[in-house]
């Protein structure tokens, strides 16, 4: 037996490579920094390797790629603004400009709509709101209501002492036919609606055509209605002598 076999094998010391020594001790140290704002150049730098080696490192190291993930713009311009969007809504701000205010695009927007219910169910509840409102007081406009009227009035005493009184009187404001109008045209338009659709049977109209035209050329003879009309030559003032009278 040769003394190789009787002598323990040695375990070899670890290499270990620059994602060990600069990469590892900082994992905890790069997701605040992430939230910091800092890219990927920064954070690089700051790890004291290149740029294309981090962009490496974070296809080889899933604990690496984790780290670096940035949050989404649903994390930080949309979500907490949640009750903010509500509000807007509810002031009948339109969609745009709600767009505009979170400092996103209109695709972005879009996309978190199809893949957040809770945004999906809070813009359409929002939105129903302001038409709710106005439907509210379109109603109350076609049947008429009862309103308080509320004056100040400023008096002036014998002694020129001002007294400020507050006066209030009901009042009745009468249906509205322009409002009755509209919302029955709206609410039941089969029985209120103007519009008359008058439906053409163009086709129909277009094989009668064809037909009575295939008659018309196969028929010997074409019969065709005129009146005779008796000529007449004018001699002289006041007498009008026929075509029969000169022959």
């Amino acid at each position: 037996m040769s003394k190789n076999n009787n002598n323990p094998k040695r375990n070899k010391p670890k290499i270990l490579t620059k994602y060990d020594q600069f990469v590892v001790p900082r994992l905890r140290d790069i997701p605040v920094w992430v939230r910091e704002g800092a890219t990927d150049e920064e954070i690089a730098k700051r790890l004291n390797i290149h740029i294309w080696t981090l962009g490496d490192y974070r296809r080889k190291h899933p604990k690496f790629a984790e780290a670096l993930e940035r949050p989404t713009k649903w994390e930080t311009h949309v979500y907490p603004r949640l009750a903010e969007i509500q509000q807007w809504f509810e002031e009948g701000v339109n969609a745009e400009d709600i767009i505009r205010k979170l400092d996103i695009g209109k695709t972005t927007w879009y996309e978190y709509i199809d893949k957040h219910p809770m945004l999906a169910e809070l813009v359409k509840w929002s939105r129903s709101v302001p038409i709710s409102h106005v439907e509210n007081s379109l109603l109350k406009a076609a049947t008429g209501y009862e309103y308080e009227e509320i004056k100040t009035i400023i008096e002036e005493d014998k002694n020129g002492k001002k007294k400020t009184r507050i006066e209030k009187v009901k009042r009745y404001q009468p249906p509205n036919p322009t409002a009755m109008i509209f919302y029955l045209k709206n609410r039941a338009p089969n029985e209120w609606n103007d519009r008359r659709e008058l439906v053409v049977n163009t086709k129909a109209l277009e094989q009668e055509r064809k037909q009575l035209f295939l008659d018309m050329i196969e028929a010997d003879v074409v019969d065709a209605d005129y009146e005779a009309i008796e000529e007449s030559v004018e001699i002289e003032e006041g007498y009008m002598e026929t075509e029969d009278s000169q022959s």
